[in-house]
């Protein structure tokens, strides 16, 4: 019993050694990670503002190594992810056909994008020099792809609204000049019955490789409402009759079928509507039978359909 008691306050000892063994070694690195250090790192360039009507072609380095003195935390955090840096190309002097960034340039550059606390020793930079190529920017129109089937009794409500409806693309004259608009990826909706919103990528062809878009996405926006349908009873105009002629149809009136959302449909009236036999276009041998067809139709009306497709008629003279 006693050797029992032992163990259990030997094992006890080794773990509050080992506990204290960690904790002090965890406030040495911590004490560390506070003092200065100076080192070196690279930083990725990241190249911004070409001068205008020209895009960046090759730069001599896209890589610099610094050297930087900063705490040790500053350190430990440059250790998680890419370390890049903006390099302004407006700020590039022309020499020729080529521009170039001096080093100093190049170091008060990177000096102004370091975080508080952290000190530019020195770089290796060289001097940076730049090519550029010519380009011409162009507002192209977007050119939605979808589908959409819609619940029953359903129907869009006026026309599918692309924000924004165009984009500037910029790039080479020979990739862009026969640009005539931008296609979006396909998007499907199916059983719509409600008002909708989507976001559609924008398609960029194999060959547009120096190409630019000023936008990636555009939205797909539509009203969605219920719909009903009623049946109105119209006259029947002939048009293109004989001279000194006056056509007398059998029968008078026909049915148009119409869906329309509720509210609009009760606005519309047989008035509204304009159904036309055309007499030069009578196949009829006797010409006694006309085909009709709709041509005047509200824009609230969502679809409108002639419960008959012709008539009789019998011409007189006036």
């Amino acid at each position: 019993m006693i050797q029992k008691v032992k163990n259990v306050l030997k094992r006890r000892k080794a773990k509050l050694f080992f506990l204290f063994l960690l904790l002090s070694g965890l406030a040495w690195f911590i004490s560390n990670l506070s003092n200065r250090y100076q080192s070196n790192t690279f930083f990725d360039l990241e190249f911004v503002n070409p001068p205008d009507s020209m895009m960046l072609l090759s730069a001599s380095q896209r890589q610099v190594e610094v050297n930087l003195n900063a705490v040790g935390f500053q350190f430990l955090a440059f250790g998680v992810g890419k370390k890049k840096v903006q390099i302004d190309l407006s700020k590039a002097h022309r020499i020729g056909s080529k521009y170039v960034i001096v080093p100093s340039s190049l170091d008060n550059q990177i000096e102004k994008q370091l975080s508080n606390g952290i000190e530019l020793v020195r770089t290796n930079a060289d001097t940076l020099v730049v090519e550029f190529y010519g380009v011409i920017s162009k507002k192209i129109p977007i050119k939605p792809d979808y589908k959409i089937q819609f619940a029953k009794n359903h129907l869009l409500n006026g026309t599918i609204t692309v924000r924004p409806d165009s984009i500037i693309v910029k790039g080479p004259t020979s990739e862009i000049d026969t640009m005539r608009y931008v296609r979006t990826e396909r998007v499907e909706l199916l059983d719509l019955k409600s008002d909708f919103s989507v976001v559609s990528r924008l398609k960029k062809p194999a060959g547009l490789q120096k190409t630019l878009y000023s936008k990636s996405e555009v939205s797909l926006v539509g009203t969605v409402s219920r719909f009903s349908e009623k049946i109105l009873r119209v006259p029947v105009t002939m048009v293109n009759l004989p001279e000194n002629t006056i056509a007398q149809t059998f029968p008078n009136e026909v049915e148009v079928l119409i869906k329309a959302g509720l509210t609009d449909l009760k606005k519309v009236k047989p008035s509204d509507i304009s159904v036309i036999g055309d007499y030069a276009s009578s196949t009829d041998a006797n010409n006694k039978t006309v085909l009709l067809r709709i041509i005047d139709l509200p824009k609230t009306i969502h679809a409108a359909e002639l419960r008959t497709n012709h008539v009789d008629f019998i011409l007189k003279r006036e």
